[in-house]
């Protein structure tokens, strides 16, 4: 049945999209409370239809100070790498680029950020792994039967050109803030055919949104986020609230938990947790599948995890003070 959808490429997806900032929004490189971040994402999909779809995710990125940037603004530089199997037939697209990103402070709590992503892929898939209609001789499934369909490479490498920008709002002396922008994906439209003669190509994507931290007492937090992705034909829309506990605020010591529930519309309900520890911060969601698409699902959409550690660079004083016994 399958075999005669068009099925043109699409790009990875998270339901924690707001855990995976490399893949959301270049512009969202180096806009952290920290200096130094690590980023790794795991999905594990539709583990029962029974072929599942894997994806995973690393990601790195940091602040740059320098004088030639100016005192109201900085550079943030990051690594990102994707990984991600699907179906019968193992389609494999691996992912490896960097970001870069401009951040100036326009006054107060206001940041703006542009940014840039250049990234290189190999998408491949294995042909003998696959079936096709014609080897259906009318009565039953016969796989020695020859087909038409032909592949002239198992593999096809592809780079691709993304922007973004993103204004952040932060409301000094409290936890609240938001993050506002758009990820504008695959600029060059890059081809990723597996057949010469074909122009199939890998759409542009934009993804407008939203992510917010609202402090609504000395130790609860209040957390919203959506986002939209539109891709040619195919969109998707997922919007989330969290409700966050702080235990405790001592330096490197910091502990919190979180409990959320999110839904991408027509297809999901997310229930999700999350535990701060220090520089860690872990979480865990799961899709509920809410489409009709459950009946082959059970309804089990598969998990996802999230880890992040963020590293703060200890700062050297404004004034050098000499040990008064030298």
């Amino acid at each position: 049945m399958f075999s005669v959808c068009d099925a043109p490429a699409q790009d990875i997806h998270f339901s924690q999209f707001q855990n995976s900032p490399a893949n959301l929004n270049p512009a969202l490189t180096g806009v952290f409370e920290g200096d130094l971040r690590f980023i790794a994402n795991y999905r594990n999909q539709w583990a029962s239809v029974p072929v599942p779809y894997r994806t995973l995710s690393g990601a790195f990125d940091m602040k740059v100070f320098h004088p030639k940037v100016g005192k109201n603004g900085f550079l943030g530089v990051g690594l990102v790498f994707n990984d991600d199997l699907a179906g019968n037939g193992d389609l494999h697209f691996s992912q490896l680029g960097g970001n870069l990103a401009y951040t100036r402070q326009l006054g107060g709590g206001v940041y703006a950020t542009v940014g840039l992503q250049l990234m290189a892929g190999q998408r491949s898939v294995k042909p003998g792994q696959l079936t096709f209609e014609e080897q259906w001789n009318g009565d039953i499934f016969d796989p020695s039967r020859s087909v038409s369909e032909s592949f002239t490479s198992g593999n096809v490498v592809l780079g691709s050109i993304s922007t973004g920008f993103n204004l952040h709002y932060q409301v000094d002396g409290t936890r609240t803030k938001f993050d506002l922008g758009a990820g504008i994906f695959h600029l060059n439209t890059p081809k990723t055919s597996f057949a010469e003669e074909a122009d199939v190509k890998l759409p542009m994507k934009i993804s407008p949104h939203f992510i917010a931290t609202f402090q609504v007492s000395p130790r609860f937090d209040f957390r919203a986020n959506a986002l939209y992705n539109k891709q040619t034909s195919y969109q998707e829309i997922v919007g989330g609230a969290a409700l966050r506990y702080h235990l405790n605020f001592e330096k490197n010591k910091e502990l919190a938990v979180q409990a959320g529930i999110a839904t991408r519309l027509q297809d999901a309900i997310i229930p999700s947790v999350e535990l701060q520890a220090g520089h860690w911060t872990a979480g865990f969601s799961y899709d509920i599948n809410t489409s009709e698409f459950r009946t082959a699902t059970l309804r089990r959409g598969g998990p996802e995890l999230f880890l992040q550690y963020i590293i703060w660079k200890v700062r050297a004083p404004k004034e050098f003070k000499a040990c008064p016994i030298f």
